[in-house]
């Protein structure tokens, strides 16, 4: 951060490929290390170029554990140029990500999320401060949980939570995972998979099953563990309960989408419960939010559209990745001695380091087998790109500097046609390889938002709002359109940098539509590629039409002529798919579908021939081949492998010793 402003910002799983960026404890801080010398590089500063240096985390205990979170990182910092933020941190941290990214003079700021920092002998749960002008931000509402536990982990072969459940974004998480949603390997909950499925269900009971709404914006959970146990969700066991989610690539059935339902509905009341007791209590009329809770759109559109606020700002980082962000932003404001100003609004989060400028793309390209076009400037770039989406193909789309946060705003996407039948379930299917249910995003020029969707604001930047597509336009862009007539919307402004806005103008001169489908730049499983060698492995695993990458469009394999080849066992670092320690275990014995081509790949026959072999529709065996390398089974031979990087092994482990 420089000046008070964001100039570069990454998380973890970008650099780390692994998702969440869980990797393994001993690996953290050189991980750690990694990325902050990547930024740096990226910013043309040296460690000893930097005049502060902030952390934080939800595992402080007290301020002695704030001051020491940089040593634990592993980032060697000057001691007098060492700052802490005061304890606990961790909403102060989200708060001020907010607040000091809305170019706002004064607002309240409301946390919420699943758990934060620890506190006493709890934890954060939800919070609320107030900004004014040359002051330090004062805490308004503090809810602390009366135990320091975290809802939610594994043993023995399950996922366990405690029975005592409480907090708003606690039992939003605890019921995905009781869903089955979670990102691979882990117990961080894929909370966006339940905000998609409850379109579909209706409430199970007109009665609060998990939330209840007292006086004071206060909330009561005694419910909540005992609606799960009632319908099949959960176990009690003693003072726990045993999540009994629906199996792995078992069918949905009405229940699911409607507990989904339920807990949506229950969740945007209870959280506006607590908003405008905040509101009504700061006196204020300016909202800023953060925290993983506001990451639902849903809930973001009904705060504004029925609280009594002027405006309102989601900083786009809402999870724990943003809080370096706003660990920064206070550091800058309260703890560095500059003089106190209004820092501008935060009006794109192209944060990440350079990845296409300085990259020779063509020797990239010729070192994955592709064949390339170099486009002469960005408006040619967008014609092309535009007029292979008028031809119905999907496209992947890369820039040079990533976004920050989870959402993919124009430069590491993957864009289609949002108007032809068809379009939604054949990229849910043969490119993103993920669940019929989940919809899409459209990318639309801000000045035509009005005339596509009832929006309760002017512009939605980054992609934090969802709104009801106007009636007579639905039709006409159905694919992103979900069940229940709405669609999660960005709108794309004459300022945003790079080439994402002339591509939607030259699409709109083609097509007379003003707005593209737009979805990350991943496939199921992975992080959203953030280097050129992620973006072309992607052409090798699933059914992407074209690339473009910088100046660059890149023309997809042939892969009826690539030659699979099975690996010894699932999750061989040759793929860039899943990490072997998620789904792949799931799937680490061969399926019936896939034993026929699993027999046959032994890198010496392309698909045609093993289709001709088998008797089978080639197009189909591409399918289940590509499902295959997604889950490590098996990779192209002689195709580069996009491999994650790697990191020290544990010393003196009984596996490193056996080695």
């Amino acid at each position: 951060m420089e000046d008070g402003e964001v100039r570069f910002a990454l998380a973890l799983e970008r650099t780390t490929r692994v998702k969440r960026g869980t990797v393994p404890m001993h690996v953290y801080p050189a991980a750690m290390a990694d990325l902050t010398q990547d930024i740096l590089t990226a910013a043309g500063l040296s460690p000893f170029d930097v005049d502060g240096w902030i952390a934080t985390s939800t595992e402080s205990r007290d301020q002695e554990d704030e001051a020491k979170l940089l040593s634990v990182l592993g980032l060697v910092a000057p001691v007098e140029r060492r700052l802490a933020l005061p304890h606990p941190g961790h909403h102060l941290a989200h708060a001020s990500a907010a607040f000091y990214s809305s170019g706002f003079d004064e607002a309240v700021a409301l946390i919420m999320d699943s758990y934060g920092s620890r506190a006493a002998d709890g934890r954060e749960r939800e919070t609320a401060f107030t900004f004014r002008p040359g002051e330090r931000p004062e805490s308004l509402m503090r809810v602390l949980r009366a135990k320091d536990r975290i809802a939610g982990y594994r043993r023995d072969g399950y996922v366990w939570t405690p029975v005592e459940l409480s907090g708003v974004g606690e039992i939003y998480r605890v019921v995905t995972l009781a869903l089955g949603f979670r990102e691979s390997g882990t117990t961080y909950d894929d909370a966006g998979k339940t905000m998609g499925l409850a379109s579909y269900g209706k409430r199970l009971s007109a009665d609060r099953l998990f939330y209840e709404l007292a006086p004071d914006g206060e909330l009561r959970f005694d419910r909540a563990a005992e609606s799960l146990v009632e319908l099949g969700f959960a176990v009690r066991e003693g003072d726990e309960l045993r999540l009994m989610p629906r199996p792995a690539r078992a069918p949905y059935e009405q229940v699911h989408y409607d507990l989904a339902a339920q807990l949506q509905a229950e969740f945007e009341e209870a959280v506006l419960h607590v908003t405008r007791h905040v509101l009504t209590r700061s006196g204020s009329r300016s909202l800023v939010a953060c925290g993983g809770s506001f990451l639902n759109s849903s809930l973001n559109t009904r705060i504004r559209r029925e609280t009594d606020i002027d405006r309102m700002f989601v900083f786009p980082a809402a999870t724990d990745d943003g809080n370096a962000v706003g660990a920064a932003l206070y550091a800058y404001h309260n703890l560095m001695g500059t003089p106190a100003k209004t820092t501008p609004a935060l009006r794109h989060v192209y944060l990440g380091p350079p990845r296409v400028s300085g990259v020779n793309l063509q020797a990239v390209a010729d070192r994955w087998g592709l064949r390339v076009r170099k486009h002469e400037n960005t408006g040619s770039v967008a014609a092309a790109a535009a007029g292979a989406l008028g031809r119905g193909e999907i496209i992947g789309w890369f820039q040079d500097r990533a976004e920050f946060g989870p959402r993919s705003l124009g430069a590491r996407s993957i864009l289609c046609h949002p108007g032809i039948p068809g379009m939604k379930d054949r990229l849910n299917a043969r490119v993103k390889f993920r669940e019929s249910f989940r919809p899409f995003a459209g990318s639309v020029l801000a000045e035509r938002a009005q005339k596509w969707f009832d929006m309760p604001d002017t512009e939605s930047p980054f992609m934090l709002m969802v709104c009801p597509v106007l009636d007579d336009q639905r039709q006409l862009v159905s694919e992103v359109v979900h069940v229940d007539g709405t669609c999660r919307v960005q709108t794309v402004a004459e300022d945003n940098p790079g080439p994402f806005r002339a591509l939607i103008e030259a699409f709109e001169a083609e097509s007379g539509l003003p707005m593209v489908l737009n979805t990350s730049f991943n496939l199921r499983g992975m992080p959203i590629v953030e280097r050129p060698d992620e973006a072309m492995d992607c052409l090798y695993g699933s059914r992407l039409d074209r690339l473009f990458i910088g100046d660059y469009e890149v023309e997809p394999p042939d892969l009826r002529a690539l030659r699979p080849e099975r690996l010894q066992q699932a999750g061989s670092r040759g793929s860039v798919g899943l990490p072997p320690t998620g789904e792949q275990r799931a799937v680490a014995t061969v399926l019936p579908e896939w034993q026929g081509l699993h027999d046959l790949a032994d890198g010496s026959r392309s698909m045609r021939e093993i289709a001709d072999e088998l008797e089978a529709d080639v197009e189909h065996l591409i399918d289940l081949a590509l499902d295959m390398r997604r889950h490590g089974l098996l990779r192209w031979a002689g195709v580069p492998q996009a491999t994650r990087p790697v990191f020290p092994l544990p010393q003196y482990s009984p596996d490193t010793l056996a080695e």
